[in-house]
C-alpha cells in the first residue's frame, strides 16, 4: 500500500532535492573543467575553440537543468497553494 503522507508534491519535492544534488556535482565538474583549459594551453592535438565549444554545451545543458529545477519548485509551491485552496 502506498504511504498516505507521499503526495505528487512531496514526491516532486523530493525529486527536485536529487536533481539539485546532481545539479551540484555537475556544475563543480564544469568548473574543474574550466580549470583545466585554462592551465593548459593549446596545442596542435587541442585547440581553445574546440574547447570552448564543449565547455559552452555543457554550461548550456546545466543552464537548461537549472531552469528545470526552478520550474519544479515553482510547480511544487503551487501543489501546495492550490492544495491549500481545496482544503478551505
Amino acid at each position: 500500500m502506498a504511504d498516505p503522507q507521499l503526495t505528487a508534491a512531496s514526491f516532486l519535492a523530493r525529486s527536485i532535492e536529487d536533481e539539485q544534488r546532481r545539479f551540484a556535482e555537475e556544475a563543480k565538474l564544469l568548473a574543474e573543467h574550466a580549470e583545466r583549459i585554462a592551465a593548459t594551453p593549446p596545442s596542435s592535438q587541442r585547440t581553445v575553440s574546440g574547447d570552448l565549444t564543449r565547455f559552452i554545451a555543457e554550461a548550456t545543458f546545466l543552464l537548461k537543468r537549472a531552469v528545470t529545477i526552478e520550474a519544479g519548485f515553482e510547480a511544487v509551491g503551487l501543489m501546495g497553494a492550490d492544495s491549500a485552496a481545496s482544503e478551505q
